[in-house]
């Protein structure tokens, strides 16, 4: 019983909702406004007929007045007498209701105008009985009046409801109130109601109001209905412009085709790509798409077989003929990729193929170019007779060159995709993995000795020069190395360190020794003028020799030193005119024996420089002493200095010898580069070299000024100590 009751209310809360409390929704007011405007032609209609009706009443009347009418002996003569009064008055009413209709206030309030118009029908007649003192229960009047507004204007069952109460209340409340009945003829002391009467108006009324309401309920429901329906349509409509618009201004080329070969459908991005004005050129163009648009006609059946056996096809590559192909002057083929998929019916046959063309001419001629150009970079890196290789972010190998192969002994095939542990040994591969960590971690370029076992099975020592690149996007891509085998450098750097030792030892000491021998034997000159059984001069020139040969011995270590480990100098704040000074005063002996003139010109106030005595003093020597060396007797040597105000103090060494070809001063610098004018033959040439690399561990620079027959002027730079 509790589930009755519950299910009751529950249906009793839905009809509620739905048929009694007023709805607020947009589409409730648009049905608002139709039905306010229905009722309002409808009305106009009713009116029309009502108008008819009364005056149909009217001529009844006045024919009754002059022909009376048996039928109408049993009315009460009061009423009868001014019928004609009364219905003109109804007529009249209903006049006015018909000039309202068309007005503002007729449009915006129709209900009101029904009302009044059905108050003025059904209650004229009653208000003029009460008047007279009797009731007059009009059935046929109010049954026509009842019917007619149903079936005219089935909408608002509230305004039918409004205009039966009202005649109701007037004719049970206020005859019951006054205490007026039916008259005589019709009946003696008859009530104004009985059962049977009280039934009947009940039912009517119902009956009306009750197909009023079901028909204003059903126009709701179908204008609801119409509305969405609308509302669908226009989706539909905007939907498909859209997709229509998609269609037809898509980049790619939209297809249907038949199994049989032959285009359904096509947009106009199609019709471009084959070479058309229209989409309806290719649909009537095409009858065999295998031999007409494919270059290889196959290509139509592997379409048809990819789709019967996966059911699409992605990336379906193929060259087709365009439009103009066809022509006998011109032929154009270009690279179309296809997407499509079978169409089927519930049965599982194919009805068509739909799916997407897109021309891909442009790519496929970059990827030949950019394949184009990447085989011209390999056959440029396989001649490059250095192993170079590179690797992805992962560490993984993904190229390399002829040389790498052979010196690892193995294919290209066999290293790309392998890792370094795959290819070299365990301790090996650990240290080149733990090098490419580190430089992957901070890019740029690393630079590192190792060794590497080649394809002789022997450890080669080499130089790694390795460096980061980068993708588009910025992202770490790899690693680019190039290894550069240093065995034979290292061993010509073994037997050259071999061979300083020999000079060193075996043949540097043996001639100090016999040097000093020669200086004991020579002691003073006057001490013993005779006792040595050679010539004195002999013995000098022994002397000298070996002097010479110490020098020349001296200066091929230092230049081995310089070369190989660099100018080490002891830096200090020093004035250059006391180098010069003491420079001067080692020679004065050379000079004197030369005869030779040497003007200074350097001033004792120029800047101080930051540099290292003895290197400086070896410069001055020697350009003084290849000076002297280099030209006869009688040479004048000018030495200076001037301070450029800025940053660097200009030395020159100048004398009027017999100077240079551009030839000579070209090379003058070299390692072992020799004059050809000296005097002494026994030189490597070692000095001028030795006077470049000084200068240049000083920051400056060193050059010469010369002409044949005109001297020479060597000059060179120091920077000053800045403040």
């Amino acid at each position: 019983m509790a589930d009755v009751l519950r299910t009751v209310q529950r249906r009793w809360r839905q009809a509620f909702s739905t048929y009694i409390l007023p709805k607020t929704d947009i589409l409730t007011l648009k049905y608002e406004t139709w039905r306010r405007h229905f009722l309002w032609q409808r009305l106009q209609l009713w009116l029309w007929l009502a108008l008819l009706c009364i005056f149909s009443f009217i001529i009844r009347d006045i024919y009754n007045f002059f022909f009376p009418l048996k039928e109408l002996a049993v009315i009460p003569k009061q009423l009868t007498g001014h019928s004609v009064l009364i219905n003109g008055a109804i007529l009249l009413s209903i006049s006015v209701s018909l000039l309202v209709h068309p007005t503002r206030f007729g449009r915006r309030h129709p209900g009101a105008l029904f009302l009044a118009s059905s108050w003025s029908i059904s209650l004229g007649q009653q208000i003029f009985s009460t008047f007279k003192g009797f009731a007059v229960p009009d059935i046929v009047t109010w049954s026509l009046l009842f019917l007619s507004q149903a079936t005219f204007m089935p909408v608002r069952w509230s305004l039918h409801l409004w205009s039966q109460v009202v005649l109701l209340i007037y004719y049970f409340g206020v005859n019951s109130a006054l205490g007026l009945q039916v008259p005589a003829p019709l009946n003696q002391q008859r009530p104004i109601y009985n059962v049977t009467f009280l039934l009947y108006l009940f039912w009517f009324c119902a009956i009306s109001d009750f197909s009023v309401y079901l028909y204003d309920r059903l126009q709701s429901r179908e204008f609801d209905a119409r509305k969405q329906l609308e509302k669908t349509n226009n989706k539909l409509k905007i939907a498909e412009a859209k997709y229509r618009s998609i269609f037809e201004n898509a980049v790619e080329g939209i297809f249907q085709s038949t199994p049989d070969g032959r285009y359904i459908t096509a947009n106009p991005a199609l019709a471009r790509i084959f070479g058309f004005s229209t989409p309806e050129e290719v649909i009537d163009y095409y009858t065999d798409i295998g031999k007409q648009l494919y270059v290889i006609p196959n290509r139509r059946a592997e379409f048809v077989r990819l789709i019967e056996e996966y059911g699409s096809v992605s990336e379906f590559e193929s060259q087709i003929y365009r439009r103009d192909s066809f022509s006998d002057q011109h032929h154009s083929v270009v690279w179309i990729s296809e997407k499509a998929y079978a169409v089927r019916d519930a049965q599982g046959n194919i009805l068509y193929y739909e799916g997407t063309i897109e021309d891909i001419t442009q790519r496929k001629r970059a990827e030949e170019a950019l394949q184009e150009q990447f085989n011209f970079l390999q056959v440029l890196i396989d001649t490059i007779p250095t192993p170079v290789y590179y690797q992805n972010a992962q560490g993984i190998y993904v190229g390399c060159n002829k040389s790498f192969e052979a010196s690892i002994g193995l294919s290209r095939i066999d290293i790309i995709g392998k890792t370094v542990f795959e290819i070299a040994p365990k301790e090996l591969a650990d240290k080149y993995y733990k090098a490419d960590i580190k430089l992957l971690e901070q890019h740029g370029v690393q630079t590192y000795e190792s060794s590497v076992v080649y394809a002789d099975n022997k450890k080669h020592d080499v130089i790694f020069y390795k460096a980061t690149f980068t993708k588009v996007g910025g992202a770490i891509g790899g690693i680019v190395g190039v290894i550069l085998d240093i065995s034979d450098r290292k061993r010509t750097e073994e037997a050259l360190r071999v061979f300083i030792h020999a000079v060193s030892h075996d043949l540097r000491n043996p001639v100090l020794g016999t040097l000093m021998v020669l200086s004991n034997l020579l002691g003073d000159k006057e001490d013993s003028p005779s006792s040595i059984p050679v010539a004195r001069t002999i013995l000098e020139r022994m002397r000298q020799s070996s002097e010479r040969q110490l020098n020349l011995i001296n200066s091929l270590m230092e230049a081995h030193v310089s070369e190989v480990q660099g100018m080490t100098l002891q830096l200090q704040p020093v004035q250059i005119y006391q180098i010069v000074e003491d420079a001067i005063a080692d020679l004065q002996p050379t000079l004197t024996e030369n005869e030779a003139t040497l003007i200074n010109l350097v001033q004792p106030d120029l800047p101080l420089i930051n540099a290292d005595i003895t290197q400086l003093w070896r410069v001055f020597s020697n350009l003084i002493a290849n000076a002297v060396k280099h030209n006869p007797p009688g040479l004048n040597i000018t030495l200076n200095a001037t301070f450029d105000g800025a940053s660097h103090i200009y030395c020159t060494v100048a004398d009027n010898g017999v100077g240079l070809t551009p030839q000579q001063c070209e090379h003058l610098f070299d390692l072992y580069f020799r004059g050809t004018n000296a005097r002494s033959s026994l030189s490597l040439g070692l000095g001028l070299y030795l006077c470049k690399q000084i200068i240049k561990a000083h920051g400056g620079e060193i050059g010469v000024k010369s002409t044949p027959n005109a001297g020479a002027t060597f000059w060179f730079t120091l920077p000053v100590i800045q403040n």
